[in-house]
């Protein structure tokens, strides 16, 4: 079971508003449409019952959101309209989490550790002794400069898969420096691209997963990509093609029993011309060609339907 094809189940539910996972403190995830007023009430709930909770309901002024636990880093909140009744909301956030059961989940993002953050930012006497390596630390800003320009230089397409980089683990430590700049420009978005990550999915499949722009995720895998967060393996441009189907006229049956009029165009249905071709062989317009062929249509003529290469 695939975590999109889950989430799809949430996505095409009449009943259901806004849906999204969850930390454990309180921090939304692959979320969906989840009103912002709705947010502290899940993460006061999350602060009381965080440790017990398996099925809890929340009556907010947007309707019943159901949190569920589904494993003990993720809890799915899902909220329901107001006219659904409780016990049927409860089944169905239940059903739900029954398939995320199914489902290997990304471990959500991780906290920095508080002696992580004394390192980077001493104080006290020992903030003048570290004046000496002051360029190395103010480095790292110049570093996402330089990259940041790399994009342009790199080649996607929405058939690329996404995997996993050198950096995924920094940009998904909740307040790292890389993961506060992926916030800054692309809010939390980019941290639910990464979550959705399993070496498998390609750009196009993520965008429907999270039902955003393709253009906008290849928008971030790109940004990525260029700070190491993420790798890609995309197909070769043949295979990515998009390919053109036409056509082509095939006539199998007795030409001497076609009417006189169509015979010139039925001795060229010999399935390796379009009707444009036809047409253009013949110098006859391309309407005077199909009604040539229509009688014959499904009895003795079929059409053949090729890929026409582009630029043939």
């Amino acid at each position: 079971m695939e975590l999109e094809r889950v989430l799809t189940k949430l996505k095409f539910d009449e009943s259901v508003t806004g849906y999204a996972l969850i930390t454990n403190d309180g921090q939304p995830f692959l979320s969906f449409s989840l009103p912002d007023e709705v947010v502290p009430q899940i993460k006061g709930t999350l602060k009381i019952h965080a440790g017990g909770l398996k099925l809890v309901n929340i009556m907010t002024s947007h309707g019943s959101v159901i949190l569920s636990r589904v494993d003990p880093q993720w809890v799915l909140a899902v909220l329901f309209t107001p006219e659904l009744t409780l016990g049927t909301a409860l089944s169905r956030a239940k059903s739900v989490v029954e398939l995320l059961e199914q489902v290997v989940l990304p471990p959500p993002p991780v906290p920095v550790e508080a002696d992580e953050v004394l390192v980077s930012e001493p104080t006290g006497p020992e903030a003048s002794m570290e004046s000496a390596s002051a360029p190395v630390v103010e480095a790292i800003p110049s570093v996402v400069e330089e990259t940041s320009t790399r994009p342009e230089a790199i080649e996607l397409h929405h058939g690329c898969v996404v995997l996993r980089g050198e950096r995924y683990r920094d940009a998904m430590t909740l307040d790292s420096a890389l993961n506060a700049t992926l916030k800054k420009a692309y809010s939390n978005l980019a941290i639910d691209i990464l979550l959705t990550i399993d070496q498998k999915m390609t750009i196009y499949t993520i965008a429907g997963a999270l039902t955003k722009p393709v253009e906008r995720v290849q928008e971030i895998v790109k940004w990525c990509l260029a700070e190491k967060v993420v790798d890609v393996q995309c197909p070769e441009p043949e295979e990515t093609r998009q390919k053109e189907i036409i056509g082509i006229p095939l006539f199998e049956g007795n030409i001497e029993k076609a009417k006189k009029e169509h015979r010139s165009v039925l001795a060229l249905c010999d399935g390796t011309r379009s009707l444009q071709e036809i047409a253009t062989q013949l110098g006859m317009q391309y309407f005077q060609v199909l009604q040539s062929i229509l009688p014959y249509r499904g009895k003795t003529l079929k059409m053949v339907l090729t890929d026409k290469k582009s630029g043939v």
